[in-house]
């Protein structure tokens, strides 16, 4: 005897960073209980693996949710939850000044459906490096996500040096484009190890100045009534 099945209603929505309509529905109990077991575990490799499963399964058009930039899977995760768990997302902090009173933890409460991403004025692809020489970077998708959340100090150089190469589109000349997905590894790295350190820097400032989901906030201490004025941002803030 075969069960009756639910049938999950459908919603649109837009992937920031392509400006593409895609269709999608809610997560279920089954996707729901990893994305838990998955917080819990606090790790943010399984994290990314557990919700990289579940936009998958919920995303109904044919997307490759790896190539998708950082920002667009903290949005599309934000929008899944909202309609699968809920729109308002109940977080907590605590006082700064009486960290140590277990009363002082204020209760925020954020509309998910109403979050954007921020595109900061200031940010660029495309950089001029020496000559007519000059690089365009791709936003980095799931795999190199992980590498992201694991850089606690943009000057650890062997960190950045491996997520900038793997973060390259294309590197141009007066008479060619150079499409990195052609490239050998080794060869990307050669020509990013040549470059001097303003260079370098200026690349970095990709990864520094990449839209983000951006929430301001504030909020008041119930115990000494300090109002804290605030910013969340993240895919570890929405999980």
């Amino acid at each position: 005897m075969t069960l009756p099945m639910n049938v999950m209603p459908t919603y649109n929505t837009i992937i920031p960073s392509l400006n593409k309509k895609i269709k999608y529905k809610p997560f279920t109990i089954k996707e729901e209980k990893a994305l838990l077991v998955a917080q819990q575990s606090e790790d943010p490799v399984v994290m990314l693996d557990t919700l990289k499963e579940v936009l998958r399964a919920c995303i109904m058009d044919k997307i490759d949710v790896d190539s998708l930039a950082v920002f667009d899977i903290e949005y599309l995760f934000t929008q899944l939850r909202a309609v699968s768990a809920g729109e308002i997302a109940e977080l907590r902090f605590r006082c700064d000044k009486c960290k140590d009173d277990p009363k002082a933890v204020a209760q925020v409460n954020i509309n998910l459906t109403e979050l954007k991403v921020k595109f900061p004025s200031n940010h660029e692809k495309k950089f001029s490096l020496f000559n007519d020489v000059g690089i365009v970077m791709k936003y980095p998708g799931l795999e190199a996500l992980k590498s992201l959340e694991q850089i606690n100090d943009f000057n650890d150089i062997n960190q950045v040096f491996e997520l900038v190469v793997n973060s390259i589109d294309y590197i141009y000349d007066q008479d060619q484009v150079y499409h990195a997905k052609d490239l050998k590894k080794e060869e990307l790295v050669q020509f990013i190890e040549q470059l001097d350190s303003k260079q370098f820097k200026r690349i970095t400032e990709f990864f520094r100045t990449m839209p983000t989901l951006r929430q301001d906030i504030q909020y008041q201490c119930p115990v000494c009534g300090h109002v804290h004025n605030k910013y969340i941002e993240g895919l570890s803030s929405f999980f």
